[in-house]
């Protein structure tokens, strides 16, 4: 019987050590700008009672309706693992009591995701996902702070010719009067929309506008603009964060097309792309949705944020030919010769990691050279030799793996000039 090889499944990938730097290399690179500009890190669970998010993503939306991993747990509870960051945070705000706190309240996140999407390059079915919001802040210099602060990590990211898109797709006071002039619009060229953008008509028509359909997109270049439908209200909110981002020099493009995916935004919504083709271009962007934290319970509160794929930025860096920094190395590898040896190495080993100096060794293998011969693939600047003759004297061998060259040093002394070499405080 022929022994059952296993695989990832479809859409998932494992993250292996020699990649894992460059997830954390984005990651530390937005907790650092985060944290920064005062948002503290939240993390929600995996699963959320599903009703959250069919609540707040809305009925019609792609991720309820075909991508969105739902189940019904032993107890009959319908649960669903995280498609998006925005409704666990907001839940966990009305929870536990932010709104007591002082507003606003700005956090930030670093969490996987899950969709049952179709795996191309930079979609996965489980990705990571950066995300911030600021919830308790109605002002227009909110939204331009927060799209500030994802320019702000690509910038530190060192992602070259990224497009800002902006748009404001007003409220309830406004929208209704746009929908009914989209629908209106759309209906009259029914006939033209790709079969999957007809029923998106039937169900939530401003989903139309996220359509990629070629014959869809020929449609949509005439159609009604939420600009000319904004009440006086959200004309003057837009032209707040407008004029917030023109102060700093900085550029945009407005797009009338631009809705975001998701049933909860109201005014502002933003999107970043960078120079790569296709739909994978978009590297994140979010927008306002004021009305949110009241649809889940909680009492009026005006909120603003975004998310960021990871993959997607990773993706970015490689094709723009940026090069995060590789990880320090262990920074000395301790080699034995010798059974009297084999104990004084790992007992320096370890001093030398209580002392905050990175080691490794290979205690109970390998000759002298083999193991020399790994240390300078690790790439690690020293060697510290112990053998036999190293043992009966206290003394160690130490070797620059660059030059060559050895000095004997005590034992007792090692652990020391490691960490005044490598600055250790």
């Amino acid at each position: 019987m022929a022994k059952q090889q296993f695989q990832t499944v479809r859409g998932m990938y494992d993250l292996l050590p020699e990649r894992r730097y460059i997830y954390d290399y984005v990651m530390n690179t937005f907790a650092r700008a985060a944290e920064d500009a005062g948002y503290g890190r939240m993390e929600t669970p995996v699963l959320e009672d599903a009703a959250l998010f069919v609540r707040s993503v809305g009925d019609g939306t792609d991720i309820v309706d075909k991508e969105m991993y739902a189940f019904d747990d032993l107890g009959g509870k319908r649960l669903a693992m995280r498609p998006e960051g925005t409704a666990g945070m907001v839940r966990s705000y009305i929870e536990n009591g932010m709104g007591s706190r002082p507003q606003p309240v700005r956090l930030y996140y670093l969490e996987d995701m899950w969709r049952y999407d179709r795996p191309q390059e930079g979609r996965y079915r489980q990705h990571k996902q950066m995300g911030a919001e600021v919830i308790g802040d109605a002002n227009p210099s909110t939204d331009a702070q927060l799209i500030m602060l994802l320019q702000r990590v690509f910038k530190r990211l060192r992602l070259p010719n990224l497009t800002l898109q902006i748009n404001s797709i007003g409220d309830a006071a406004c929208r209704p009067k746009y929908r009914k002039a989209l629908i209106e619009y759309l209906e009259a060229n029914v006939r033209q929309l790709a079969e999957v953008d007809r029923e998106r008509l039937k169900k939530n028509p401003l989903r139309v506008l996220d359509s990629k359909e070629a014959s869809t997109q020929v449609v949509l270049a005439d159609a009604p603009q939420t600009l000319n439908y904004l009440c006086e209200d959200c004309q003057a909110h837009f032209a707040g964060v407008l004029e917030y981002l023109d102060d700093l020099g900085v550029s945009y493009e407005l797009n009338h097309l631009l809705v975001r995916g998701l049933d909860y935004y109201s005014r502002t919504v933003f999107e970043f792309y960078g120079e790569r083709e296709g739909a994978q271009s978009s590297l994140g962007g979010g927008g306002r949705y004021d009305v949110l934290v009241e649809q889940l319970g909680g009492a009026p509160t005006p909120a603003v944020g975004f998310g960021s794929g990871i993959e997607r930025v990773i993706l970015e860096l490689e094709a723009a030919g940026v090069q995060p920094p590789e990880p320090t190395p262990s920074r000395v590898y301790v080699a034995s010769l010798g059974e009297p040896a084999r104990l004084a190495a790992f007992r320096l080993i370890e001093q030398l990691l209580d002392g905050n100096v990175p080691a490794i060794g290979a205690v109970d293998r390998d000759g002298i050279g083999a193991q020399l011969a790994r240390a300078d693939k690790l790439g690690v600047p020293y060697a510290v030799i112990i053998g036999q003759k190293e043992v009966k004297e206290g003394t160690v061998l130490l070797r620059d793996m660059a030059t060559g060259a050895q000095e004997t040093l005590k034992d007792i002394e090692i652990v020391a000039e490691l960490r005044r070499r490598f600055d250790i405080s």
